[in-house]
């Protein structure tokens, strides 16, 4: 199918702002209207009144809130950790775990993106052994077999490409250098500890493919490489290896966080960074609609400069068309206190398929999500 070209259409009408994000006109409110995510075609409302100043929503479209601190329950596998959303191509899980594993573990369905949210231990995988801790990536091809040797409990946001390949964004003008170089990631070393654990005692192999699971039993540790080469390997990458992008004068969109893409969704990486010195311009997120993607954001650390209400550990799902953006309290926060810089760290997947809650997400909801963007009558003003 031919994606339609937009129409060559440039038009103003009323009060507005010659450049988004900045001068707003006074008692407005803006909103972004747009398409691809925030890559594509906008228009920019100025609203009178707040646009998530709704008194109530009913419905499939609210917003979603899950604190993932409820889950109790640690499991093995992370196959066996429930599902959270879903979609044809992506898949979230949050698994705890508390002791190495004993089998090993092969995604056939795609490739398979571990951030480690409280952690530390060691991957072995085909490519070989690489430790980990708090903050880290742990990027898996498909069909790559590995297990994780624990030393600390492991509590991880499991994101899985499903019939689908993750890669990095294409940084255009910033040049393959911006936001991390690529020789940051580390790759999986075939080094004394992977060779410390080859044996040849019997081994299993928990293979999921097709949404099923099919295990394999070795008479030896199937991860027994003597070399390797070529282009797919096993890859970590740690949030403060990422110096985001900024602009003193311009609110950049979260798509210039990008830290890894795929067909049918992206990943986000927010960190610590300056804010807006220009008085000119907006420094929390603008208004938005989510008009093509629905949107989640997993919140690792810190204070998040949009939300007064969530904590390390919650996950928000926000559907596309619902319009949100900050919290009335980190609006009048914002006016009353304006801080230099930010000091949170989180991961935001962004979806262009539809994605539902699974089993995982039901006992760990937060029903009074809806109502955080409610207003009281005075903090209804810019």
């Amino acid at each position: 199918m031919t994606r339609q070209r937009p129409i060559p259409l440039r038009h103003r009408e009323g009060r507005i702002s010659r450049q988004a994000h900045v001068d707003l006109p006074e008692g407005g409110f803006e909103r972004e209207i747009g398409s691809d995510g925030f890559d594509g075609p906008a228009s920019h409302m100025i609203h009178a009144h707040s646009p998530t100043g709704w008194s109530g929503i009913d419905g499939p479209l609210k917003p979603r809130a899950y604190d993932t601190r409820e889950l109790k329950d640690a499991v093995a596998l992370p196959f066996e950790a429930k599902v959270l959303l879903r979609s044809a191509h992506c898949e979230l899980r949050f698994w705890l775990a508390t002791e190495s594993m004993d089998r090993l573990v092969r995604n056939a369905d795609g490739d398979q993106l571990i951030f480690v949210h409280a952690g530390r231990g060691s991957l072995f995988c085909d490519y070989g052994h690489l430790p980990f801790g708090e903050g880290d990536y742990l990027l898996l091809p498909r069909g790559t077999a590995w297990r994780l040797e624990l030393e600390e409990p492991l509590r991880a946001l499991l994101v899985e490409a499903t019939g689908d390949r993750l890669g990095l964004p294409d940084r255009g003008l910033l040049g393959r250098h911006a936001l991390f170089d690529p020789d940051q990631l580390e790759v999986a070393r075939l080094d004394d500890a992977f060779d410390a654990q080859r044996s040849d005692e019997p081994w299993r192999l928990v293979v999921k493919a097709r949404g099923g699971l099919t295990t394999m039993t070795y008479p030896f540790n199937p991860l027994d490489a003597v070399g390797w080469k070529g282009e797919l390997a096993a890859l970590r990458l740690n949030w403060r290896d990422i110096r985001p992008v900024t602009s003193p004068r311009y609110h950049l969109p979260p798509s210039a966080h990008t830290t890894f893409t795929s067909e049918h969704f992206c990943i986000s990486t927010f960190c610590p960074r300056p804010l807006e010195s220009d008085p000119r311009a907006l420094n929390l997120p603008f208004f938005h609609s989510n008009d093509d993607v629905d949107e989640v954001l997993f919140y690792h650390r810190g204070h998040f400069m949009s939300r007064d209400d969530v904590g390390a550990g919650f996950l928000s799902f926000h559907p596309s068309g619902f319009p949100h953006g900050p919290h009335p309290k980190a609006l009048r926060a914002a006016r009353e206190r304006p801080r230099e810089a930010t000091d949170e760290v989180a991961v935001m997947i962004d979806s262009f398929e539809a994605l539902e809650p699974g089993p995982g997400a039901s006992g760990i909801e937060r029903a009074d999500y809806v109502d955080s963007w409610k207003l009281d009558p005075e903090e209804d003003s810019p």
